[in-house]
């Protein structure tokens, strides 16, 4: 009798094991699946600004002038901050 009651309560332990083994797999697989979709939502973002890559369409004219507001705001920048604070 004492045989078949720890049999029962191993095999009780070995189906809460199993049950534990399928959940973390199941996870783990959940967690490569959105992994892969950051993947895909990256390279489709950067698939639709390649006109802005290659300044063609209206997306690349709006490259072409916020790089050109970038590079006037670096040059004028520290000279307006010059004048206004030591003269």
């Amino acid at each position: 009798m004492k045989d078949t009651q720890f049999e029962a309560e191993n095999a009780t332990e070995i189906q809460s094991h199993s049950q534990k083994y399928l959940d973390y797999v199941r996870a783990e697989e959940a967690k490569k699946a959105k992994r892969e979709q950051q993947g895909y939502s990256t390279m489709y973002t950067a698939a639709a600004m390649a006109g802005g890559f290659h300044e063609a369409g209206k997306p690349g004219r709006i490259v072409v002038m916020a790089r050109t507001f970038c590079i006037l705001f670096a040059f004028a920048a520290p000279n307006i901050l010059l004048i206004r604070y030591a003269f």
